[in-house]
């Protein structure tokens, strides 16, 4: 093992007991999970399976805000304010994210950070473990989470129908979601906003270091029904 993958490994040992707390916190067993699988199954590898959703920006469901709550874009430098959303691993990658031009929009309640949204003009093998072209009028919706506290009161959607919103004011026409097809929270959510369809997958083999990705666009794209607000 080299030097820098045992400092790898070792930081995941060290970090996991804070990230899985805050995780727990702000998610729940799943969030637990999620930082686990992290840190093991998916440093070894696998085969994962993606949808590719896109969602027509033309006709957006505009979305007030909750009772309370407060959007805003938030480019750090200190992302410790995430709180319990946050977490060790996840502050170093969103601050290296906004360097890098990505837009994170940010809910509040207070002083309380209770959710928020990233939207990027492409897709980069560093942060994606995957590389795809996207046409020019598309922005990626790269990340969504909400804190367990504030599910189902309309933070979820109204923080996606802000940042869609202001992308397609900055000229864009659609959006581009890449999500496990497990991941019925958040299909629910870019449903809820504007019509949204399922067009391609995005197969992933992956061995330590090694990866091999697959883009296969769907013969006829698949509508997504239309969700309540979440």
């Amino acid at each position: 093992m080299t030097p820098k993958a045992f400092r790898k490994y070792a930081n995941d040992l060290e970090t996991f007991p804070g990230d899985a707390a805050r995780a727990w916190r702000s998610a729940g067993a799943a969030g637990v999970w999620l930082e686990l699988r992290r840190r093991t199954f998916d440093r070894a590898g696998g085969f994962s399976r993606y949808l590719v959703i896109e969602a027509d920006l033309s006709t957006i469901r505009e979305i007030p805000m909750p009772d309370g709550i407060e959007i805003r874009p938030f480019k750090g430098p200190d992302w410790s304010l995430l709180g319990d959303l946050g977490g060790y691993r996840l502050t170093r990658c969103f601050a290296r994210a906004a360097e890098a031009g990505r837009v994170c929009l940010v809910a509040w309640r207070g002083s309380t950070a209770v959710g928020y949204i990233w939207f990027s003009p492409k897709m980069e093998q560093c942060y994606e473990n995957f590389d795809l072209s996207m046409p020019p009028d598309a922005i990626f919706l790269w990340q969504i989470q909400v804190a367990r506290s504030e599910r189902r009161r309309g933070v979820g959607a109204a923080l996606g129908s802000f940042g869609l919103v202001m992308a397609r004011e900055q000229g864009y026409r659609r959006s581009w979601m890449i999500t496990r097809s497990d991941n019925l929270a958040a299909q629910g959510t870019i449903a809820s906003l504007a019509p949204s369809r399922v067009f391609g997958s995005v197969n992933r083999i992956k061995v330590t270091s090694w990866m091999h990705t697959r883009f296969h666009v769907l013969p006829t794209p698949q509508p997504l029904p239309r969700a309540s607000i979440l």
